[in-house]
């Protein structure tokens, strides 16, 4: 895998950020999960994780694909995160080797 060129764009990557973080509030409030145990959860502060929610701190893709990963495993929250159409599908079939 080390040197294939990567299907996932930086600029695929800044949307779906984008689109996630102005959907944190919902989502987060939709798993009914408080962000001091949602930020536990990904590996950041509390504070870290206020900054993303209210736009003042910018997303890393690390913490995006966290993200992602709670709420897709999520069933209170999988079927919102299909809506906004920002699962990495190409990344999961590159993981699963796929593609």
């Amino acid at each position: 895998m080390i040197g294939e060129k990567q299907l996932i764009t930086q600029q695929y990557k800044k949307t779906s950020i984008a689109i996630l973080q102005e959907n944190l509030s919902a989502l987060r409030a939709k798993a009914n999960i408080s962000q001091e145990k949602l930020a536990t959860f990904i590996g950041i502060s509390r504070q870290t994780y206020y900054g993303i929610e209210t736009g003042q701190k910018e997303m890393a893709w690390t913490i995006f694909i966290a993200l992602i990963f709670y709420f897709y495993s999520n069933y209170l929250t999988k079927e919102m995160l299909y809506e906004l159409k920002i699962y990495p599908i190409e990344l999961v079939m590159n993981i699963n080797g796929e593609l």
